[in-house]
């Protein structure tokens, strides 16, 4: 029978778009003794450096926001921790883009008599300087606009509703390269939330160096034709919660083959010494 490990390779603070701070989720992680973790937020690497308890633990990384074809992708940059790197660098430009969009979609909202400002989305976001979808979405709840943040994406803020607009982000192509010219890995994030069936394709011919095979959003059949595509194409498989909030009956950590961690942590071995 295949060795698992309970690993979560995908999960956000307030550094980003989460709920819970750096060290909220730290001890959760001690709770449930992950044998491995990735804070990924969002274009930052704001919660590093981890203590010394868990640093052995952990593997470095973020969730770096690019688009495919007109159409949002995400990639998680494992084994970037230099702030001042190509790829850090490129994200520091993007996100002064994203102070500009989230002003655009705050205007956008209020033209449908919701009376939300700027100051509300800063307010969810916590002090972060990453401003994002869900820190709007939580604005609205807030201030009773909406029941649910899901609602908020579904009525506004998804990328075909009425509100949305789109942030100038770095195409895929330029996150993979900027991603290895860092040390890092390439990650496929949540496939299943990708726009177009070619669209993995298309990022596998692009340079992607895994696929993010357990997610919230991938069932089990999913998950073995996310596999069978890794494995056909010589990629790596990781798995993650894509944790924002706690949510009851999902804590963080997913089990996954030991034998897919080995390989991950022996890719991010040879792209360092690079």
């Amino acid at each position: 029978m295949e060795s698992t490990s309970l690993v979560d390779l995908h999960m956000h603070t307030r550094c980003s778009d989460g709920i819970w701070g750096v060290e909220r989720l730290l001890d959760e992680v001690r709770v449930r003794d992950l044998g491995l973790f990735c804070i990924s937020d969002h274009d930052t690497l704001d919660a590093y450096p981890l203590p010394e308890d868990l640093a052995s633990r952990a593997i470095p990384g973020l969730e770096v926001d690019s688009h495919l074809g007109g159409h949002t992708v995400h990639l998680l940059a494992y084994g970037v921790c230099d702030k001042t790197s190509p790829l850090m660098n490129a994200l520091c430009r993007q996100r002064s883009a994203r102070e500009e969009r989230m002003a655009s979609m705050v205007d956008a909202v209020r033209r449908h008599g919701i009376d939300v400002s700027l100051d509300d989305v800063r307010a969810q976001a916590r002090g972060t300087a990453s401003l994002g979808r869900p820190h709007l979405a939580r604005a609205l709840v807030a201030c009773g606009a909406v029941p649910s943040v899901q609602d908020a994406f579904d009525r506004y803020l998804a990328d075909d509703a009425n509100s949305y607009v789109a942030l100038e982000r770095l195409t895929a192509a330029d996150a993979i390269a900027l991603i290895h010219a860092s040390c890092g890995v390439a990650i496929a994030a949540h496939p299943m939330r990708l726009r177009n069936d070619s669209d993995l394709a298309e990022l596998i011919d692009e340079g992607i160096d895994g696929i993010e095979i357990a997610h919230p959003t991938a069932d089990p059949q999913a998950q073995a034709r996310l596999l069978e595509t890794a494995r056909a194409n010589g990629l790596l498989s990781t798995a993650g919660t894509d944790f924002h909030a706690p949510l009851e009956g999902r804590p963080i950590g997913v089990p996954f083959p030991t034998f897919e961690i080995d390989r991950l942590r022996e890719a991010l071995d040879r792209r360092a010494r690079q």
